[in-house]
């Protein structure tokens, strides 16, 4: 029900009627997926890609840079662990990857839009962190 929840939230977030792709909500829960499903959750990144993407060059490149972000969460938490502690590689790592994409996609990339953006990765990777420690 919470994983509906959050596909729901993502798709509200990019349906606004906003000019920058922050993406907040999709990134960090592509890490939450990863450690949660393991392999098994690269079906919600494909829904995640499709949801997100408004035409077929845009899907191909948000594919490509969320699979990217799987994959790396997915090898990092099986060697770290998806603990408090590691938050900071985890959103340094998103960051770096999308905030690079960006960079070079947009001809305008702000530094107060890139303290927004690690600021919301990391506040929705402990979120993620601490719903998932609830679980167990």
């Amino acid at each position: 029900m919470v994983d509906l929840l959050i596909l729901i939230c993502i798709f509200l977030e990019n349906s606004l009627a906003i000019n920058f792709p922050y993406n907040i909500i999709a990134l960090p829960y592509l890490t939450y997926l990863a450690y949660k499903r393991g392999i098994y959750g690269i079906f919600e990144v494909v829904l995640i890609c499709i949801m997100i993407s408004k035409d077929k060059n845009i899907l191909t490149e948000l594919g490509i840079i969320f699979i990217l972000i799987f994959t790396i969460s997915y090898f990092l938490s099986k060697i770290l662990g998806y603990e408090k502690i590691n938050i900071v590689y985890y959103t340094l790592i998103q960051f770096f990857i999308y905030g690079g994409y960006l960079y070079i996609k947009l001809p305008h990339f702000y530094p107060y839009q890139g303290m927004i953006m690690f600021a919301g990765y990391l506040i929705l990777n402990y979120s993620f962190i601490v719903k998932l420690r609830k679980n167990i």
